[in-house]
């Protein structure tokens, strides 16, 4: 209870602190852009035009050659820490690459860092911070999506791991996974899973969700959120934003600020500067504008836990509890 409400009190000082001065107090590196494997769809690659003829191995040696030292991590997290940094989101790419960043961050910001991964590499049990692993479908979607052997791979790493929340991206034709998803993984110690659509680039919507599959998407995740409370780390109101789309300007906007692989500022989505927001299945902007237009919705408890319940102790979930 006392780690909950602590985490309740950072999320004050970060989101509410942001609303009241207008200054983010999050901040958003894109500490690589290297990664380890060669997934179809890949905002990184696939959907960047200033890719969109080179060759992806030597982009990711020319990446390599141009990402920010540790010692030029210092420096940064030290200033963003004297401007009023409370929190950090590390992205890549494969952020796990940079393993000397994610650990180094962890001594500036401790719990209050997070990151998402393909899950191939194992982040060490003593980094006691809440981070996202990308599961796309059962194992054979999964695999034929990242390749073969790699859902297994990230089973093995993180089936024991209650710091991890799943982050399934729905793309078209794998809505049908939604519960192969909770089949697999609900008899694990991993905190639960979240859903969101693949969010396409502007003139191709083809690899997203449309139509009568995103009205099937829609039903079935409000009967997942209804019957897997504890393992669906969804409210029937994030449910609803989901398939509202991207109404207005981004709240991500507001509260963090984003730096790419070489410590620039950028004014885009992480998606890519293609992407078409009209489109967004993103769930980022869904948790902020509850934060900033729908706060009532807090008091919801399972919203609450959603946001604050510590994952460094087995205190989350019971294995296999609906």
């Amino acid at each position: 209870m006392f780690e909950q409400t602590a985490r309740l009190i950072d999320l004050c000082r970060i989101y509410g602190l942001a609303s009241l001065t207008k200054k983010p107090a999050r901040y958003t590196h894109e500490v690589t852009r290297r990664c380890n494997l060669y997934c179809p769809h890949c905002y990184v690659y696939e959907f960047n035009p200033l890719y969109q003829h080179l060759d992806r191995q030597q982009i990711i040696k020319d990446v390599g050659e141009h990402e920010l030292s540790l010692d030029e991590y210092e420096t940064l997290f030290e200033r963003e820490k004297a401007q009023g940094c409370r929190s950090l989101f590390l992205i890549g790419g494969e952020p796990t690459l940079r393993m000397d960043v994610v650990e180094f961050a962890y001594r500036f910001f401790g719990r209050n860092i997070t990151l998402i991964s393909n899950g191939l590499i194992k982040i060490p049990s003593d980094l006691k911070f809440p981070f996202a692993i990308s599961i796309d479908g059962g194992k054979v979607i999964h695999d034929g999506i990242r390749g073969s052997g790699i859902w297994q791979r990230i089973f093995e790493n993180y089936h024991n791991d209650h710091r991890v929340q799943l982050s399934c991206c729905l793309r078209k034709g794998t809505t049908d996974q939604i519960q192969s998803i909770i089949d697999d993984w609900l008899d694990t110690d991993v905190f639960g899973a979240s859903f969101f659509f693949l969010t396409p680039p502007k003139g191709d919507a083809s690899p997203t969700v449309l139509g009568e599959e995103r009205e099937y998407a829609k039903r079935e995740l409000h009967r997942v959120v209804d019957e897997y409370p504890h393992f669906v780390r969804m409210t029937h109101h994030l449910v609803d934003l989901l398939f509202e789309g991207n109404r207005e300007e981004c709240p991500v906007f507001r509260y963090t600020k984003w730096y790419d692989y070489q410590g620039k500022e950028i004014n885009h989505c992480l998606l890519g500067i293609n992407a078409d927001c009209r489109l967004c299945g993103c769930i980022s902007p869904l948790y902020l504008s509850i934060l900033s237009h729908h706060w009532w919705k807090l008091v919801d408890k399972r919203m609450i836990d959603i946001l604050t319940l510590p994952r460094d102790r087995k205190q989350c979930r019971r294995r296999g509890e609906r």
